[in-house]
């Protein structure tokens, strides 16, 4: 929706400071964003914004003299009937009740001793049983999923939540809910006398994790042709067949790949597979698209990259076929033929 002074807008507001079409607001899987359109200032919580803000219930937009609440309705069941928060270096858990602040300061509920960390860092706020983050303009930033926040925006089962080195991850309880691995830290990893196991028997080669936690083990593969192949939770094992054209990857049922991680958005990238060459796209996923680590909005895939879709990680191959390697045999056979042709004329012509 649009706000601005325009009758055409979705939410008109009168006021000399106020643009004809001075701010658009968008949903997303974990709320709402909002944008300033043309010269428009965006004000939210009464701090002046460059760029676009992810809102989180009780949000305050300033339109001019006008003040807009942002609130938030749920539609469906709520996804946990309680929530936890666990964090990595120590066996701290909080329940997730009404507020709770995070931080260097001894006020905060949530403490956190690390002079990387602001005073007031972050908020966690439970609403209807939807549980949601916001970051209080800290310096060094709030991260879900390893997505620095711009705002704010709602948790979901299983999300990993950072501050600095700092990391939780929240876990909702109920029945419907899959139990999650609890986050390894680097540390953890390195004073293992073994890596952990993936569940695979026989394995082929290691690749290491795109953000450095755990190691992700690939089956051996018969296959051939381009395809993904799951290697983390909840598709390990798993092989995503990527036809000639293009592919839709997302949580959505209609999708070419459908991935079911809440991590994942309903239409989350696209796939497209050419004889020349095979690129991926991010179709504005919340927590965006990332191949070899890097975050992405357009790449091209080659045999091994490690594409992580939010959370989940897969593996691109691109194996020929036994027929395919022939045919290239061949074909190197003909160049060299030729090569040894033109090599032989050469002499006989210098010998001439």
């Amino acid at each position: 929706m649009t706000v601005g002074r325009q009758l055409d807008n979705d939410v008109m507001v009168a006021g000399e400071d106020v643009l004809d079409f001075h701010l658009r607001l968008e949903p997303t899987e974990r709320g709402a964003r909002v944008y300033p359109l043309g010269e428009a200032s965006l004000i939210v919580n009464d701090v002046h914004c460059a760029d676009p803000v992810d809102l989180v219930p009780g949000d305050r937009l300033q339109v001019g003299v006008s003040e807009l609440l942002i609130s938030a309705e749920r539609t469906g069941a709520p996804q946990a009937d309680e929530w936890w928060l666990h964090a990595d270096r120590e066996e701290s858990i909080y329940k997730v009740t009404g507020t709770l602040d995070a931080g260097r300061s001894e006020e905060n509920e949530i403490l956190l001793l690390d002079d990387h960390i602001s005073r007031r860092h972050a908020r966690f706020l439970l609403e209807d049983g939807v549980v949601w983050l916001q970051d209080l303009h800290s310096a060094n930033g709030t991260y879900v999923n390893g997505d620095r926040l711009a705002g704010g925006c709602r948790l979901f089962h299983g999300d990993e939540v950072s501050f600095d080195s700092l990391r939780f991850q929240l876990v909702g309880k109920g029945q419907d809910l899959t139990p999650v691995r609890q986050p390894v830290s680097v540390t953890e990893v390195a004073l293992m006398k073994e890596p952990p196991k993936s569940g695979f028997e026989t394995t082929e080669f290691a690749l290491s994790d795109p953000d450095g936690e755990e190691p992700m083990v690939l089956p051996e593969i018969s296959e051939t042709g381009a395809f993904l192949l799951g290697v983390s939770e909840p598709v390990s094992g798993y092989t995503f067949r990527t036809r000639i054209g293009t592919s839709i990857i997302g949580r959505d049922d209609d999708c070419d790949v459908v991935i079911r991680d809440p991590t994942v958005s309903a239409r989350h990238a696209e796939i497209v597979v050419r004889p020349e060459a095979t690129t991926i796209t991010n179709l504005m996923a919340t927590n965006g698209t990332r191949v070899n680590g890097q975050q992405i909005q357009n790449a091209q895939l080659v045999d091994g990259d490690v594409v992580r879709i939010g959370q989940v990680n897969l593996v691109f191959k691109d194996v020929p076929s036994l027929s395919e390697e022939r045919s290239l045999l061949g074909k190197l056979q003909w160049i060299l033929l030729g090569a040894s042709l033109l090599v032989a004329l050469g002499l006989i012509w210098l010998i001439g």
